[in-house]
């Protein structure tokens, strides 16, 4: 199901309120981990397997990702944005997307 949601996004696109590229956005699932949506899609743009990459825990904690996002979201937070920046792109998370820029 990730697969196809992947493939669904628009590849490119031009932010108008900032000067990077929109390089691929992918909503969240309830069903997979944030923490795994995140790599997946670094891998994807990349054009490599997961497995070819960094491994996220070197730049960020993938407990406190999962802490942040993969929890009930009525729980203590509203209107959560992370940005890190892992393999090239700027990686934001909000509870909606991952959103990767360049």
């Amino acid at each position: 199901m990730l697969d196809h949601m992947m493939s669904d996004v628009n590849e490119r696109r031009r932010s108008a309120n900032e000067s990077t590229t929109v390089v691929k956005q992918i909503p969240t699932d309830r069903d997979t981990s944030t923490s795994v949506i995140i790599v997946r899609a670094v891998a994807e743009a990349k054009s490599v397997s997961p497995g070819e990459l960094p491994i996220l825990a070197d730049v960020i904690d993938p407990e406190s990702i999962e802490q942040l996002f993969d929890s009930d979201p009525a729980v203590g937070r509203s209107n959560v944005l992370l940005s890190f920046d892992y393999c090239g792109y700027s990686v934001q998370v909000n509870d909606d997307f991952v959103t990767l820029r360049q």
